[in-house]
């Protein structure tokens, strides 16, 4: 009987286990944001319920006082790492719905979450072996440092999700000017056309070398080394390749206007 108890919990544990992924891949992106909401929330309040357990120890160190910070915190360190694996998953699932992101792009994405995933469940075993204040604030230093670390790959990932938009916009107006150009090229008195293509392509050329700088800066967001630096300076390239993008917009508007009234 009691052989039979024991293998009727491993199967029941073995199901669970099973089922969990199917339950997670259930989840739309718009689910998941809820689920990183209510997970947020739930930090919150325990982080509250941590700073009123630190107070009543301020104002009486007993020994159950004492006991309350340590539960109270290893309890708000728990949530916080459950706030973090909610809003890691709804991430992933958002960037797995995008039909415009490619799918070299999303498994590198889908590995750096999975890698995330898995130093989470490392930081609640931790978690859960805290004995007292010290080892409290020890596991909490680490959280900061595997934060920084998280971040650092969301904001990489972001980065080159947006390289691809913008590589995708700049297709788009070079296939324009090439077509403009093919018609211009078969015009008479095309001099003043010709002019705003090449300032176009220019502009074109330009915001591609300032796509790939951004590239190369979010390549570089990384732990250890300077990842804010680094996504600052890639937001910025690629601001200034917008900019680039825009101007040649204009330039090849003015093209088709020409071409359209025969100038």
């Amino acid at each position: 009987m009691k052989l039979k108890k024991v293998s009727f919990i491993a199967l029941l544990v073995l199901t669970m286990l099973l089922l969990q992924p199917i339950a997670v891949s259930a989840l739309s992106s718009s689910d998941a944001k809820q689920a990183w909401h209510d997970a947020k929330q739930a930090s919150i309040e325990a982080q509250a319920e941590h700073r009123d357990a630190k107070i009543d120890w301020a104002a009486d160190k007993t020994d159950e006082n004492n006991q309350k910070v340590i539960d109270t915190g290893k309890d708000a360190l728990n949530a916080a790492l459950d706030e973090v694996e909610a809003w890691l998953i709804w991430k992933d699932l958002e960037v797995e719905e995008n039909p415009g992101i490619p799918d070299d792009l999303k498994e590198t994405i889908q590995e750096d979450v999975d890698v995330n995933l898995v130093k989470i469940d490392e930081l609640r075993v931790e978690v859960d072996g805290v004995e007292n204040r010290f080892e409290l604030g020890v596991v909490f230093l680490k959280m900061i440092g595997s934060y920084f670390e998280l971040v650092s790959d969301v904001a990489r990932n972001s980065g080159f999700v947006w390289i691809h938009t913008a590589n995708e916009h700049a297709d788009t107006l070079e296939e324009y000017e090439v077509k403009l150009r093919g018609v211009a090229e078969g015009m008479e008195d095309n001099e003043l056309v010709l002019e705003k293509l090449d300032m176009a392509k220019a502009e074109i050329e330009d915001a591609r070398a300032n796509i790939s700088n951004a590239e190369e800066e979010y390549e570089q967001v990384r732990v250890p080394g300077k990842p804010l630096i680094k996504f600052s300076n890639g937001n910025n390239y690629l601001r200034i390749s917008r900019g680039n993008m825009l101007s040649a917009h204009g330039y090849l508007n003015e093209a088709y206007g020409l071409i359209v009234r025969g100038e």
